[in-house]
């Protein structure tokens, strides 16, 4: 998961050096707004995997992945793996 992961990171900043200042502020907005409510989920649901919350927001799969990877690196949300390749995805602490 975590070279899937690297790789849309990748692509993601590859294609922001053609975006105007405009569309990242955009997509920045868009993406915290996405970011607050998959917090808000995760603490609704206790621990949620991430097919749970792509349903719930109507995402692929690997966009929630992007997501989340991006809140656990900050420390928002912890990620657990289990050995049958799903993953649950629990509250760590919510930053003020």
């Amino acid at each position: 998961m975590s070279k899937e992961v690297l790789t849309a990171i990748s692509h993601t900043y590859e294609l922001a050096s053609y975006s105007t200042p405009e569309l990242r502020n955009l997509f920045n907005d868009w993406l915290g707004e996405i970011e607050r409510i998959i917090v808000d989920f995760v603490i609704q649901q206790k621990k949620a995997d991430p097919d749970e919350i792509a349903s719930h927001l109507n995402l692929e799969r690997d966009s929630v992945i992007f997501i989340v990877s991006k809140l656990t690196r900050e420390g928002k949300i912890t990620m657990q793996a289990s050995g049958n390749g799903s993953s649950k995805i629990r509250l760590l602490k919510e930053k003020k």
